[in-house]
């Protein structure tokens, strides 16, 4: 995903989809988007596992979705 259309999701909690090129399976991280740097390409993602860094052309598609709280 490219453009300033991520940005909307910043400070939001989503499950984003990744994909990298030539892997046949795909993975799932859900948590906060923190930060997004159009310039290096990629997004800080904050979950219960720790800081993720993800880069935006891996990324297949991303869902905003509301935090329960347990």
């Amino acid at each position: 995903m490219k453009g300033k259309s991520l940005d909307r999701f910043v400070g939001k909690y989503c499950k984003i989809v990744t994909k990298e090129p030539g892997e046949e399976k795909v993975r799932v991280s859900i948590g906060s988007i923190t930060d997004i740097d159009h310039d290096a390409g990629f997004m800080i993602v904050e979950s219960d596992q720790g800081s993720k860094f993800l880069k935006l052309e891996s990324i297949v598609a991303i869902k905003p979705r509301r935090q329960l709280w347990i």
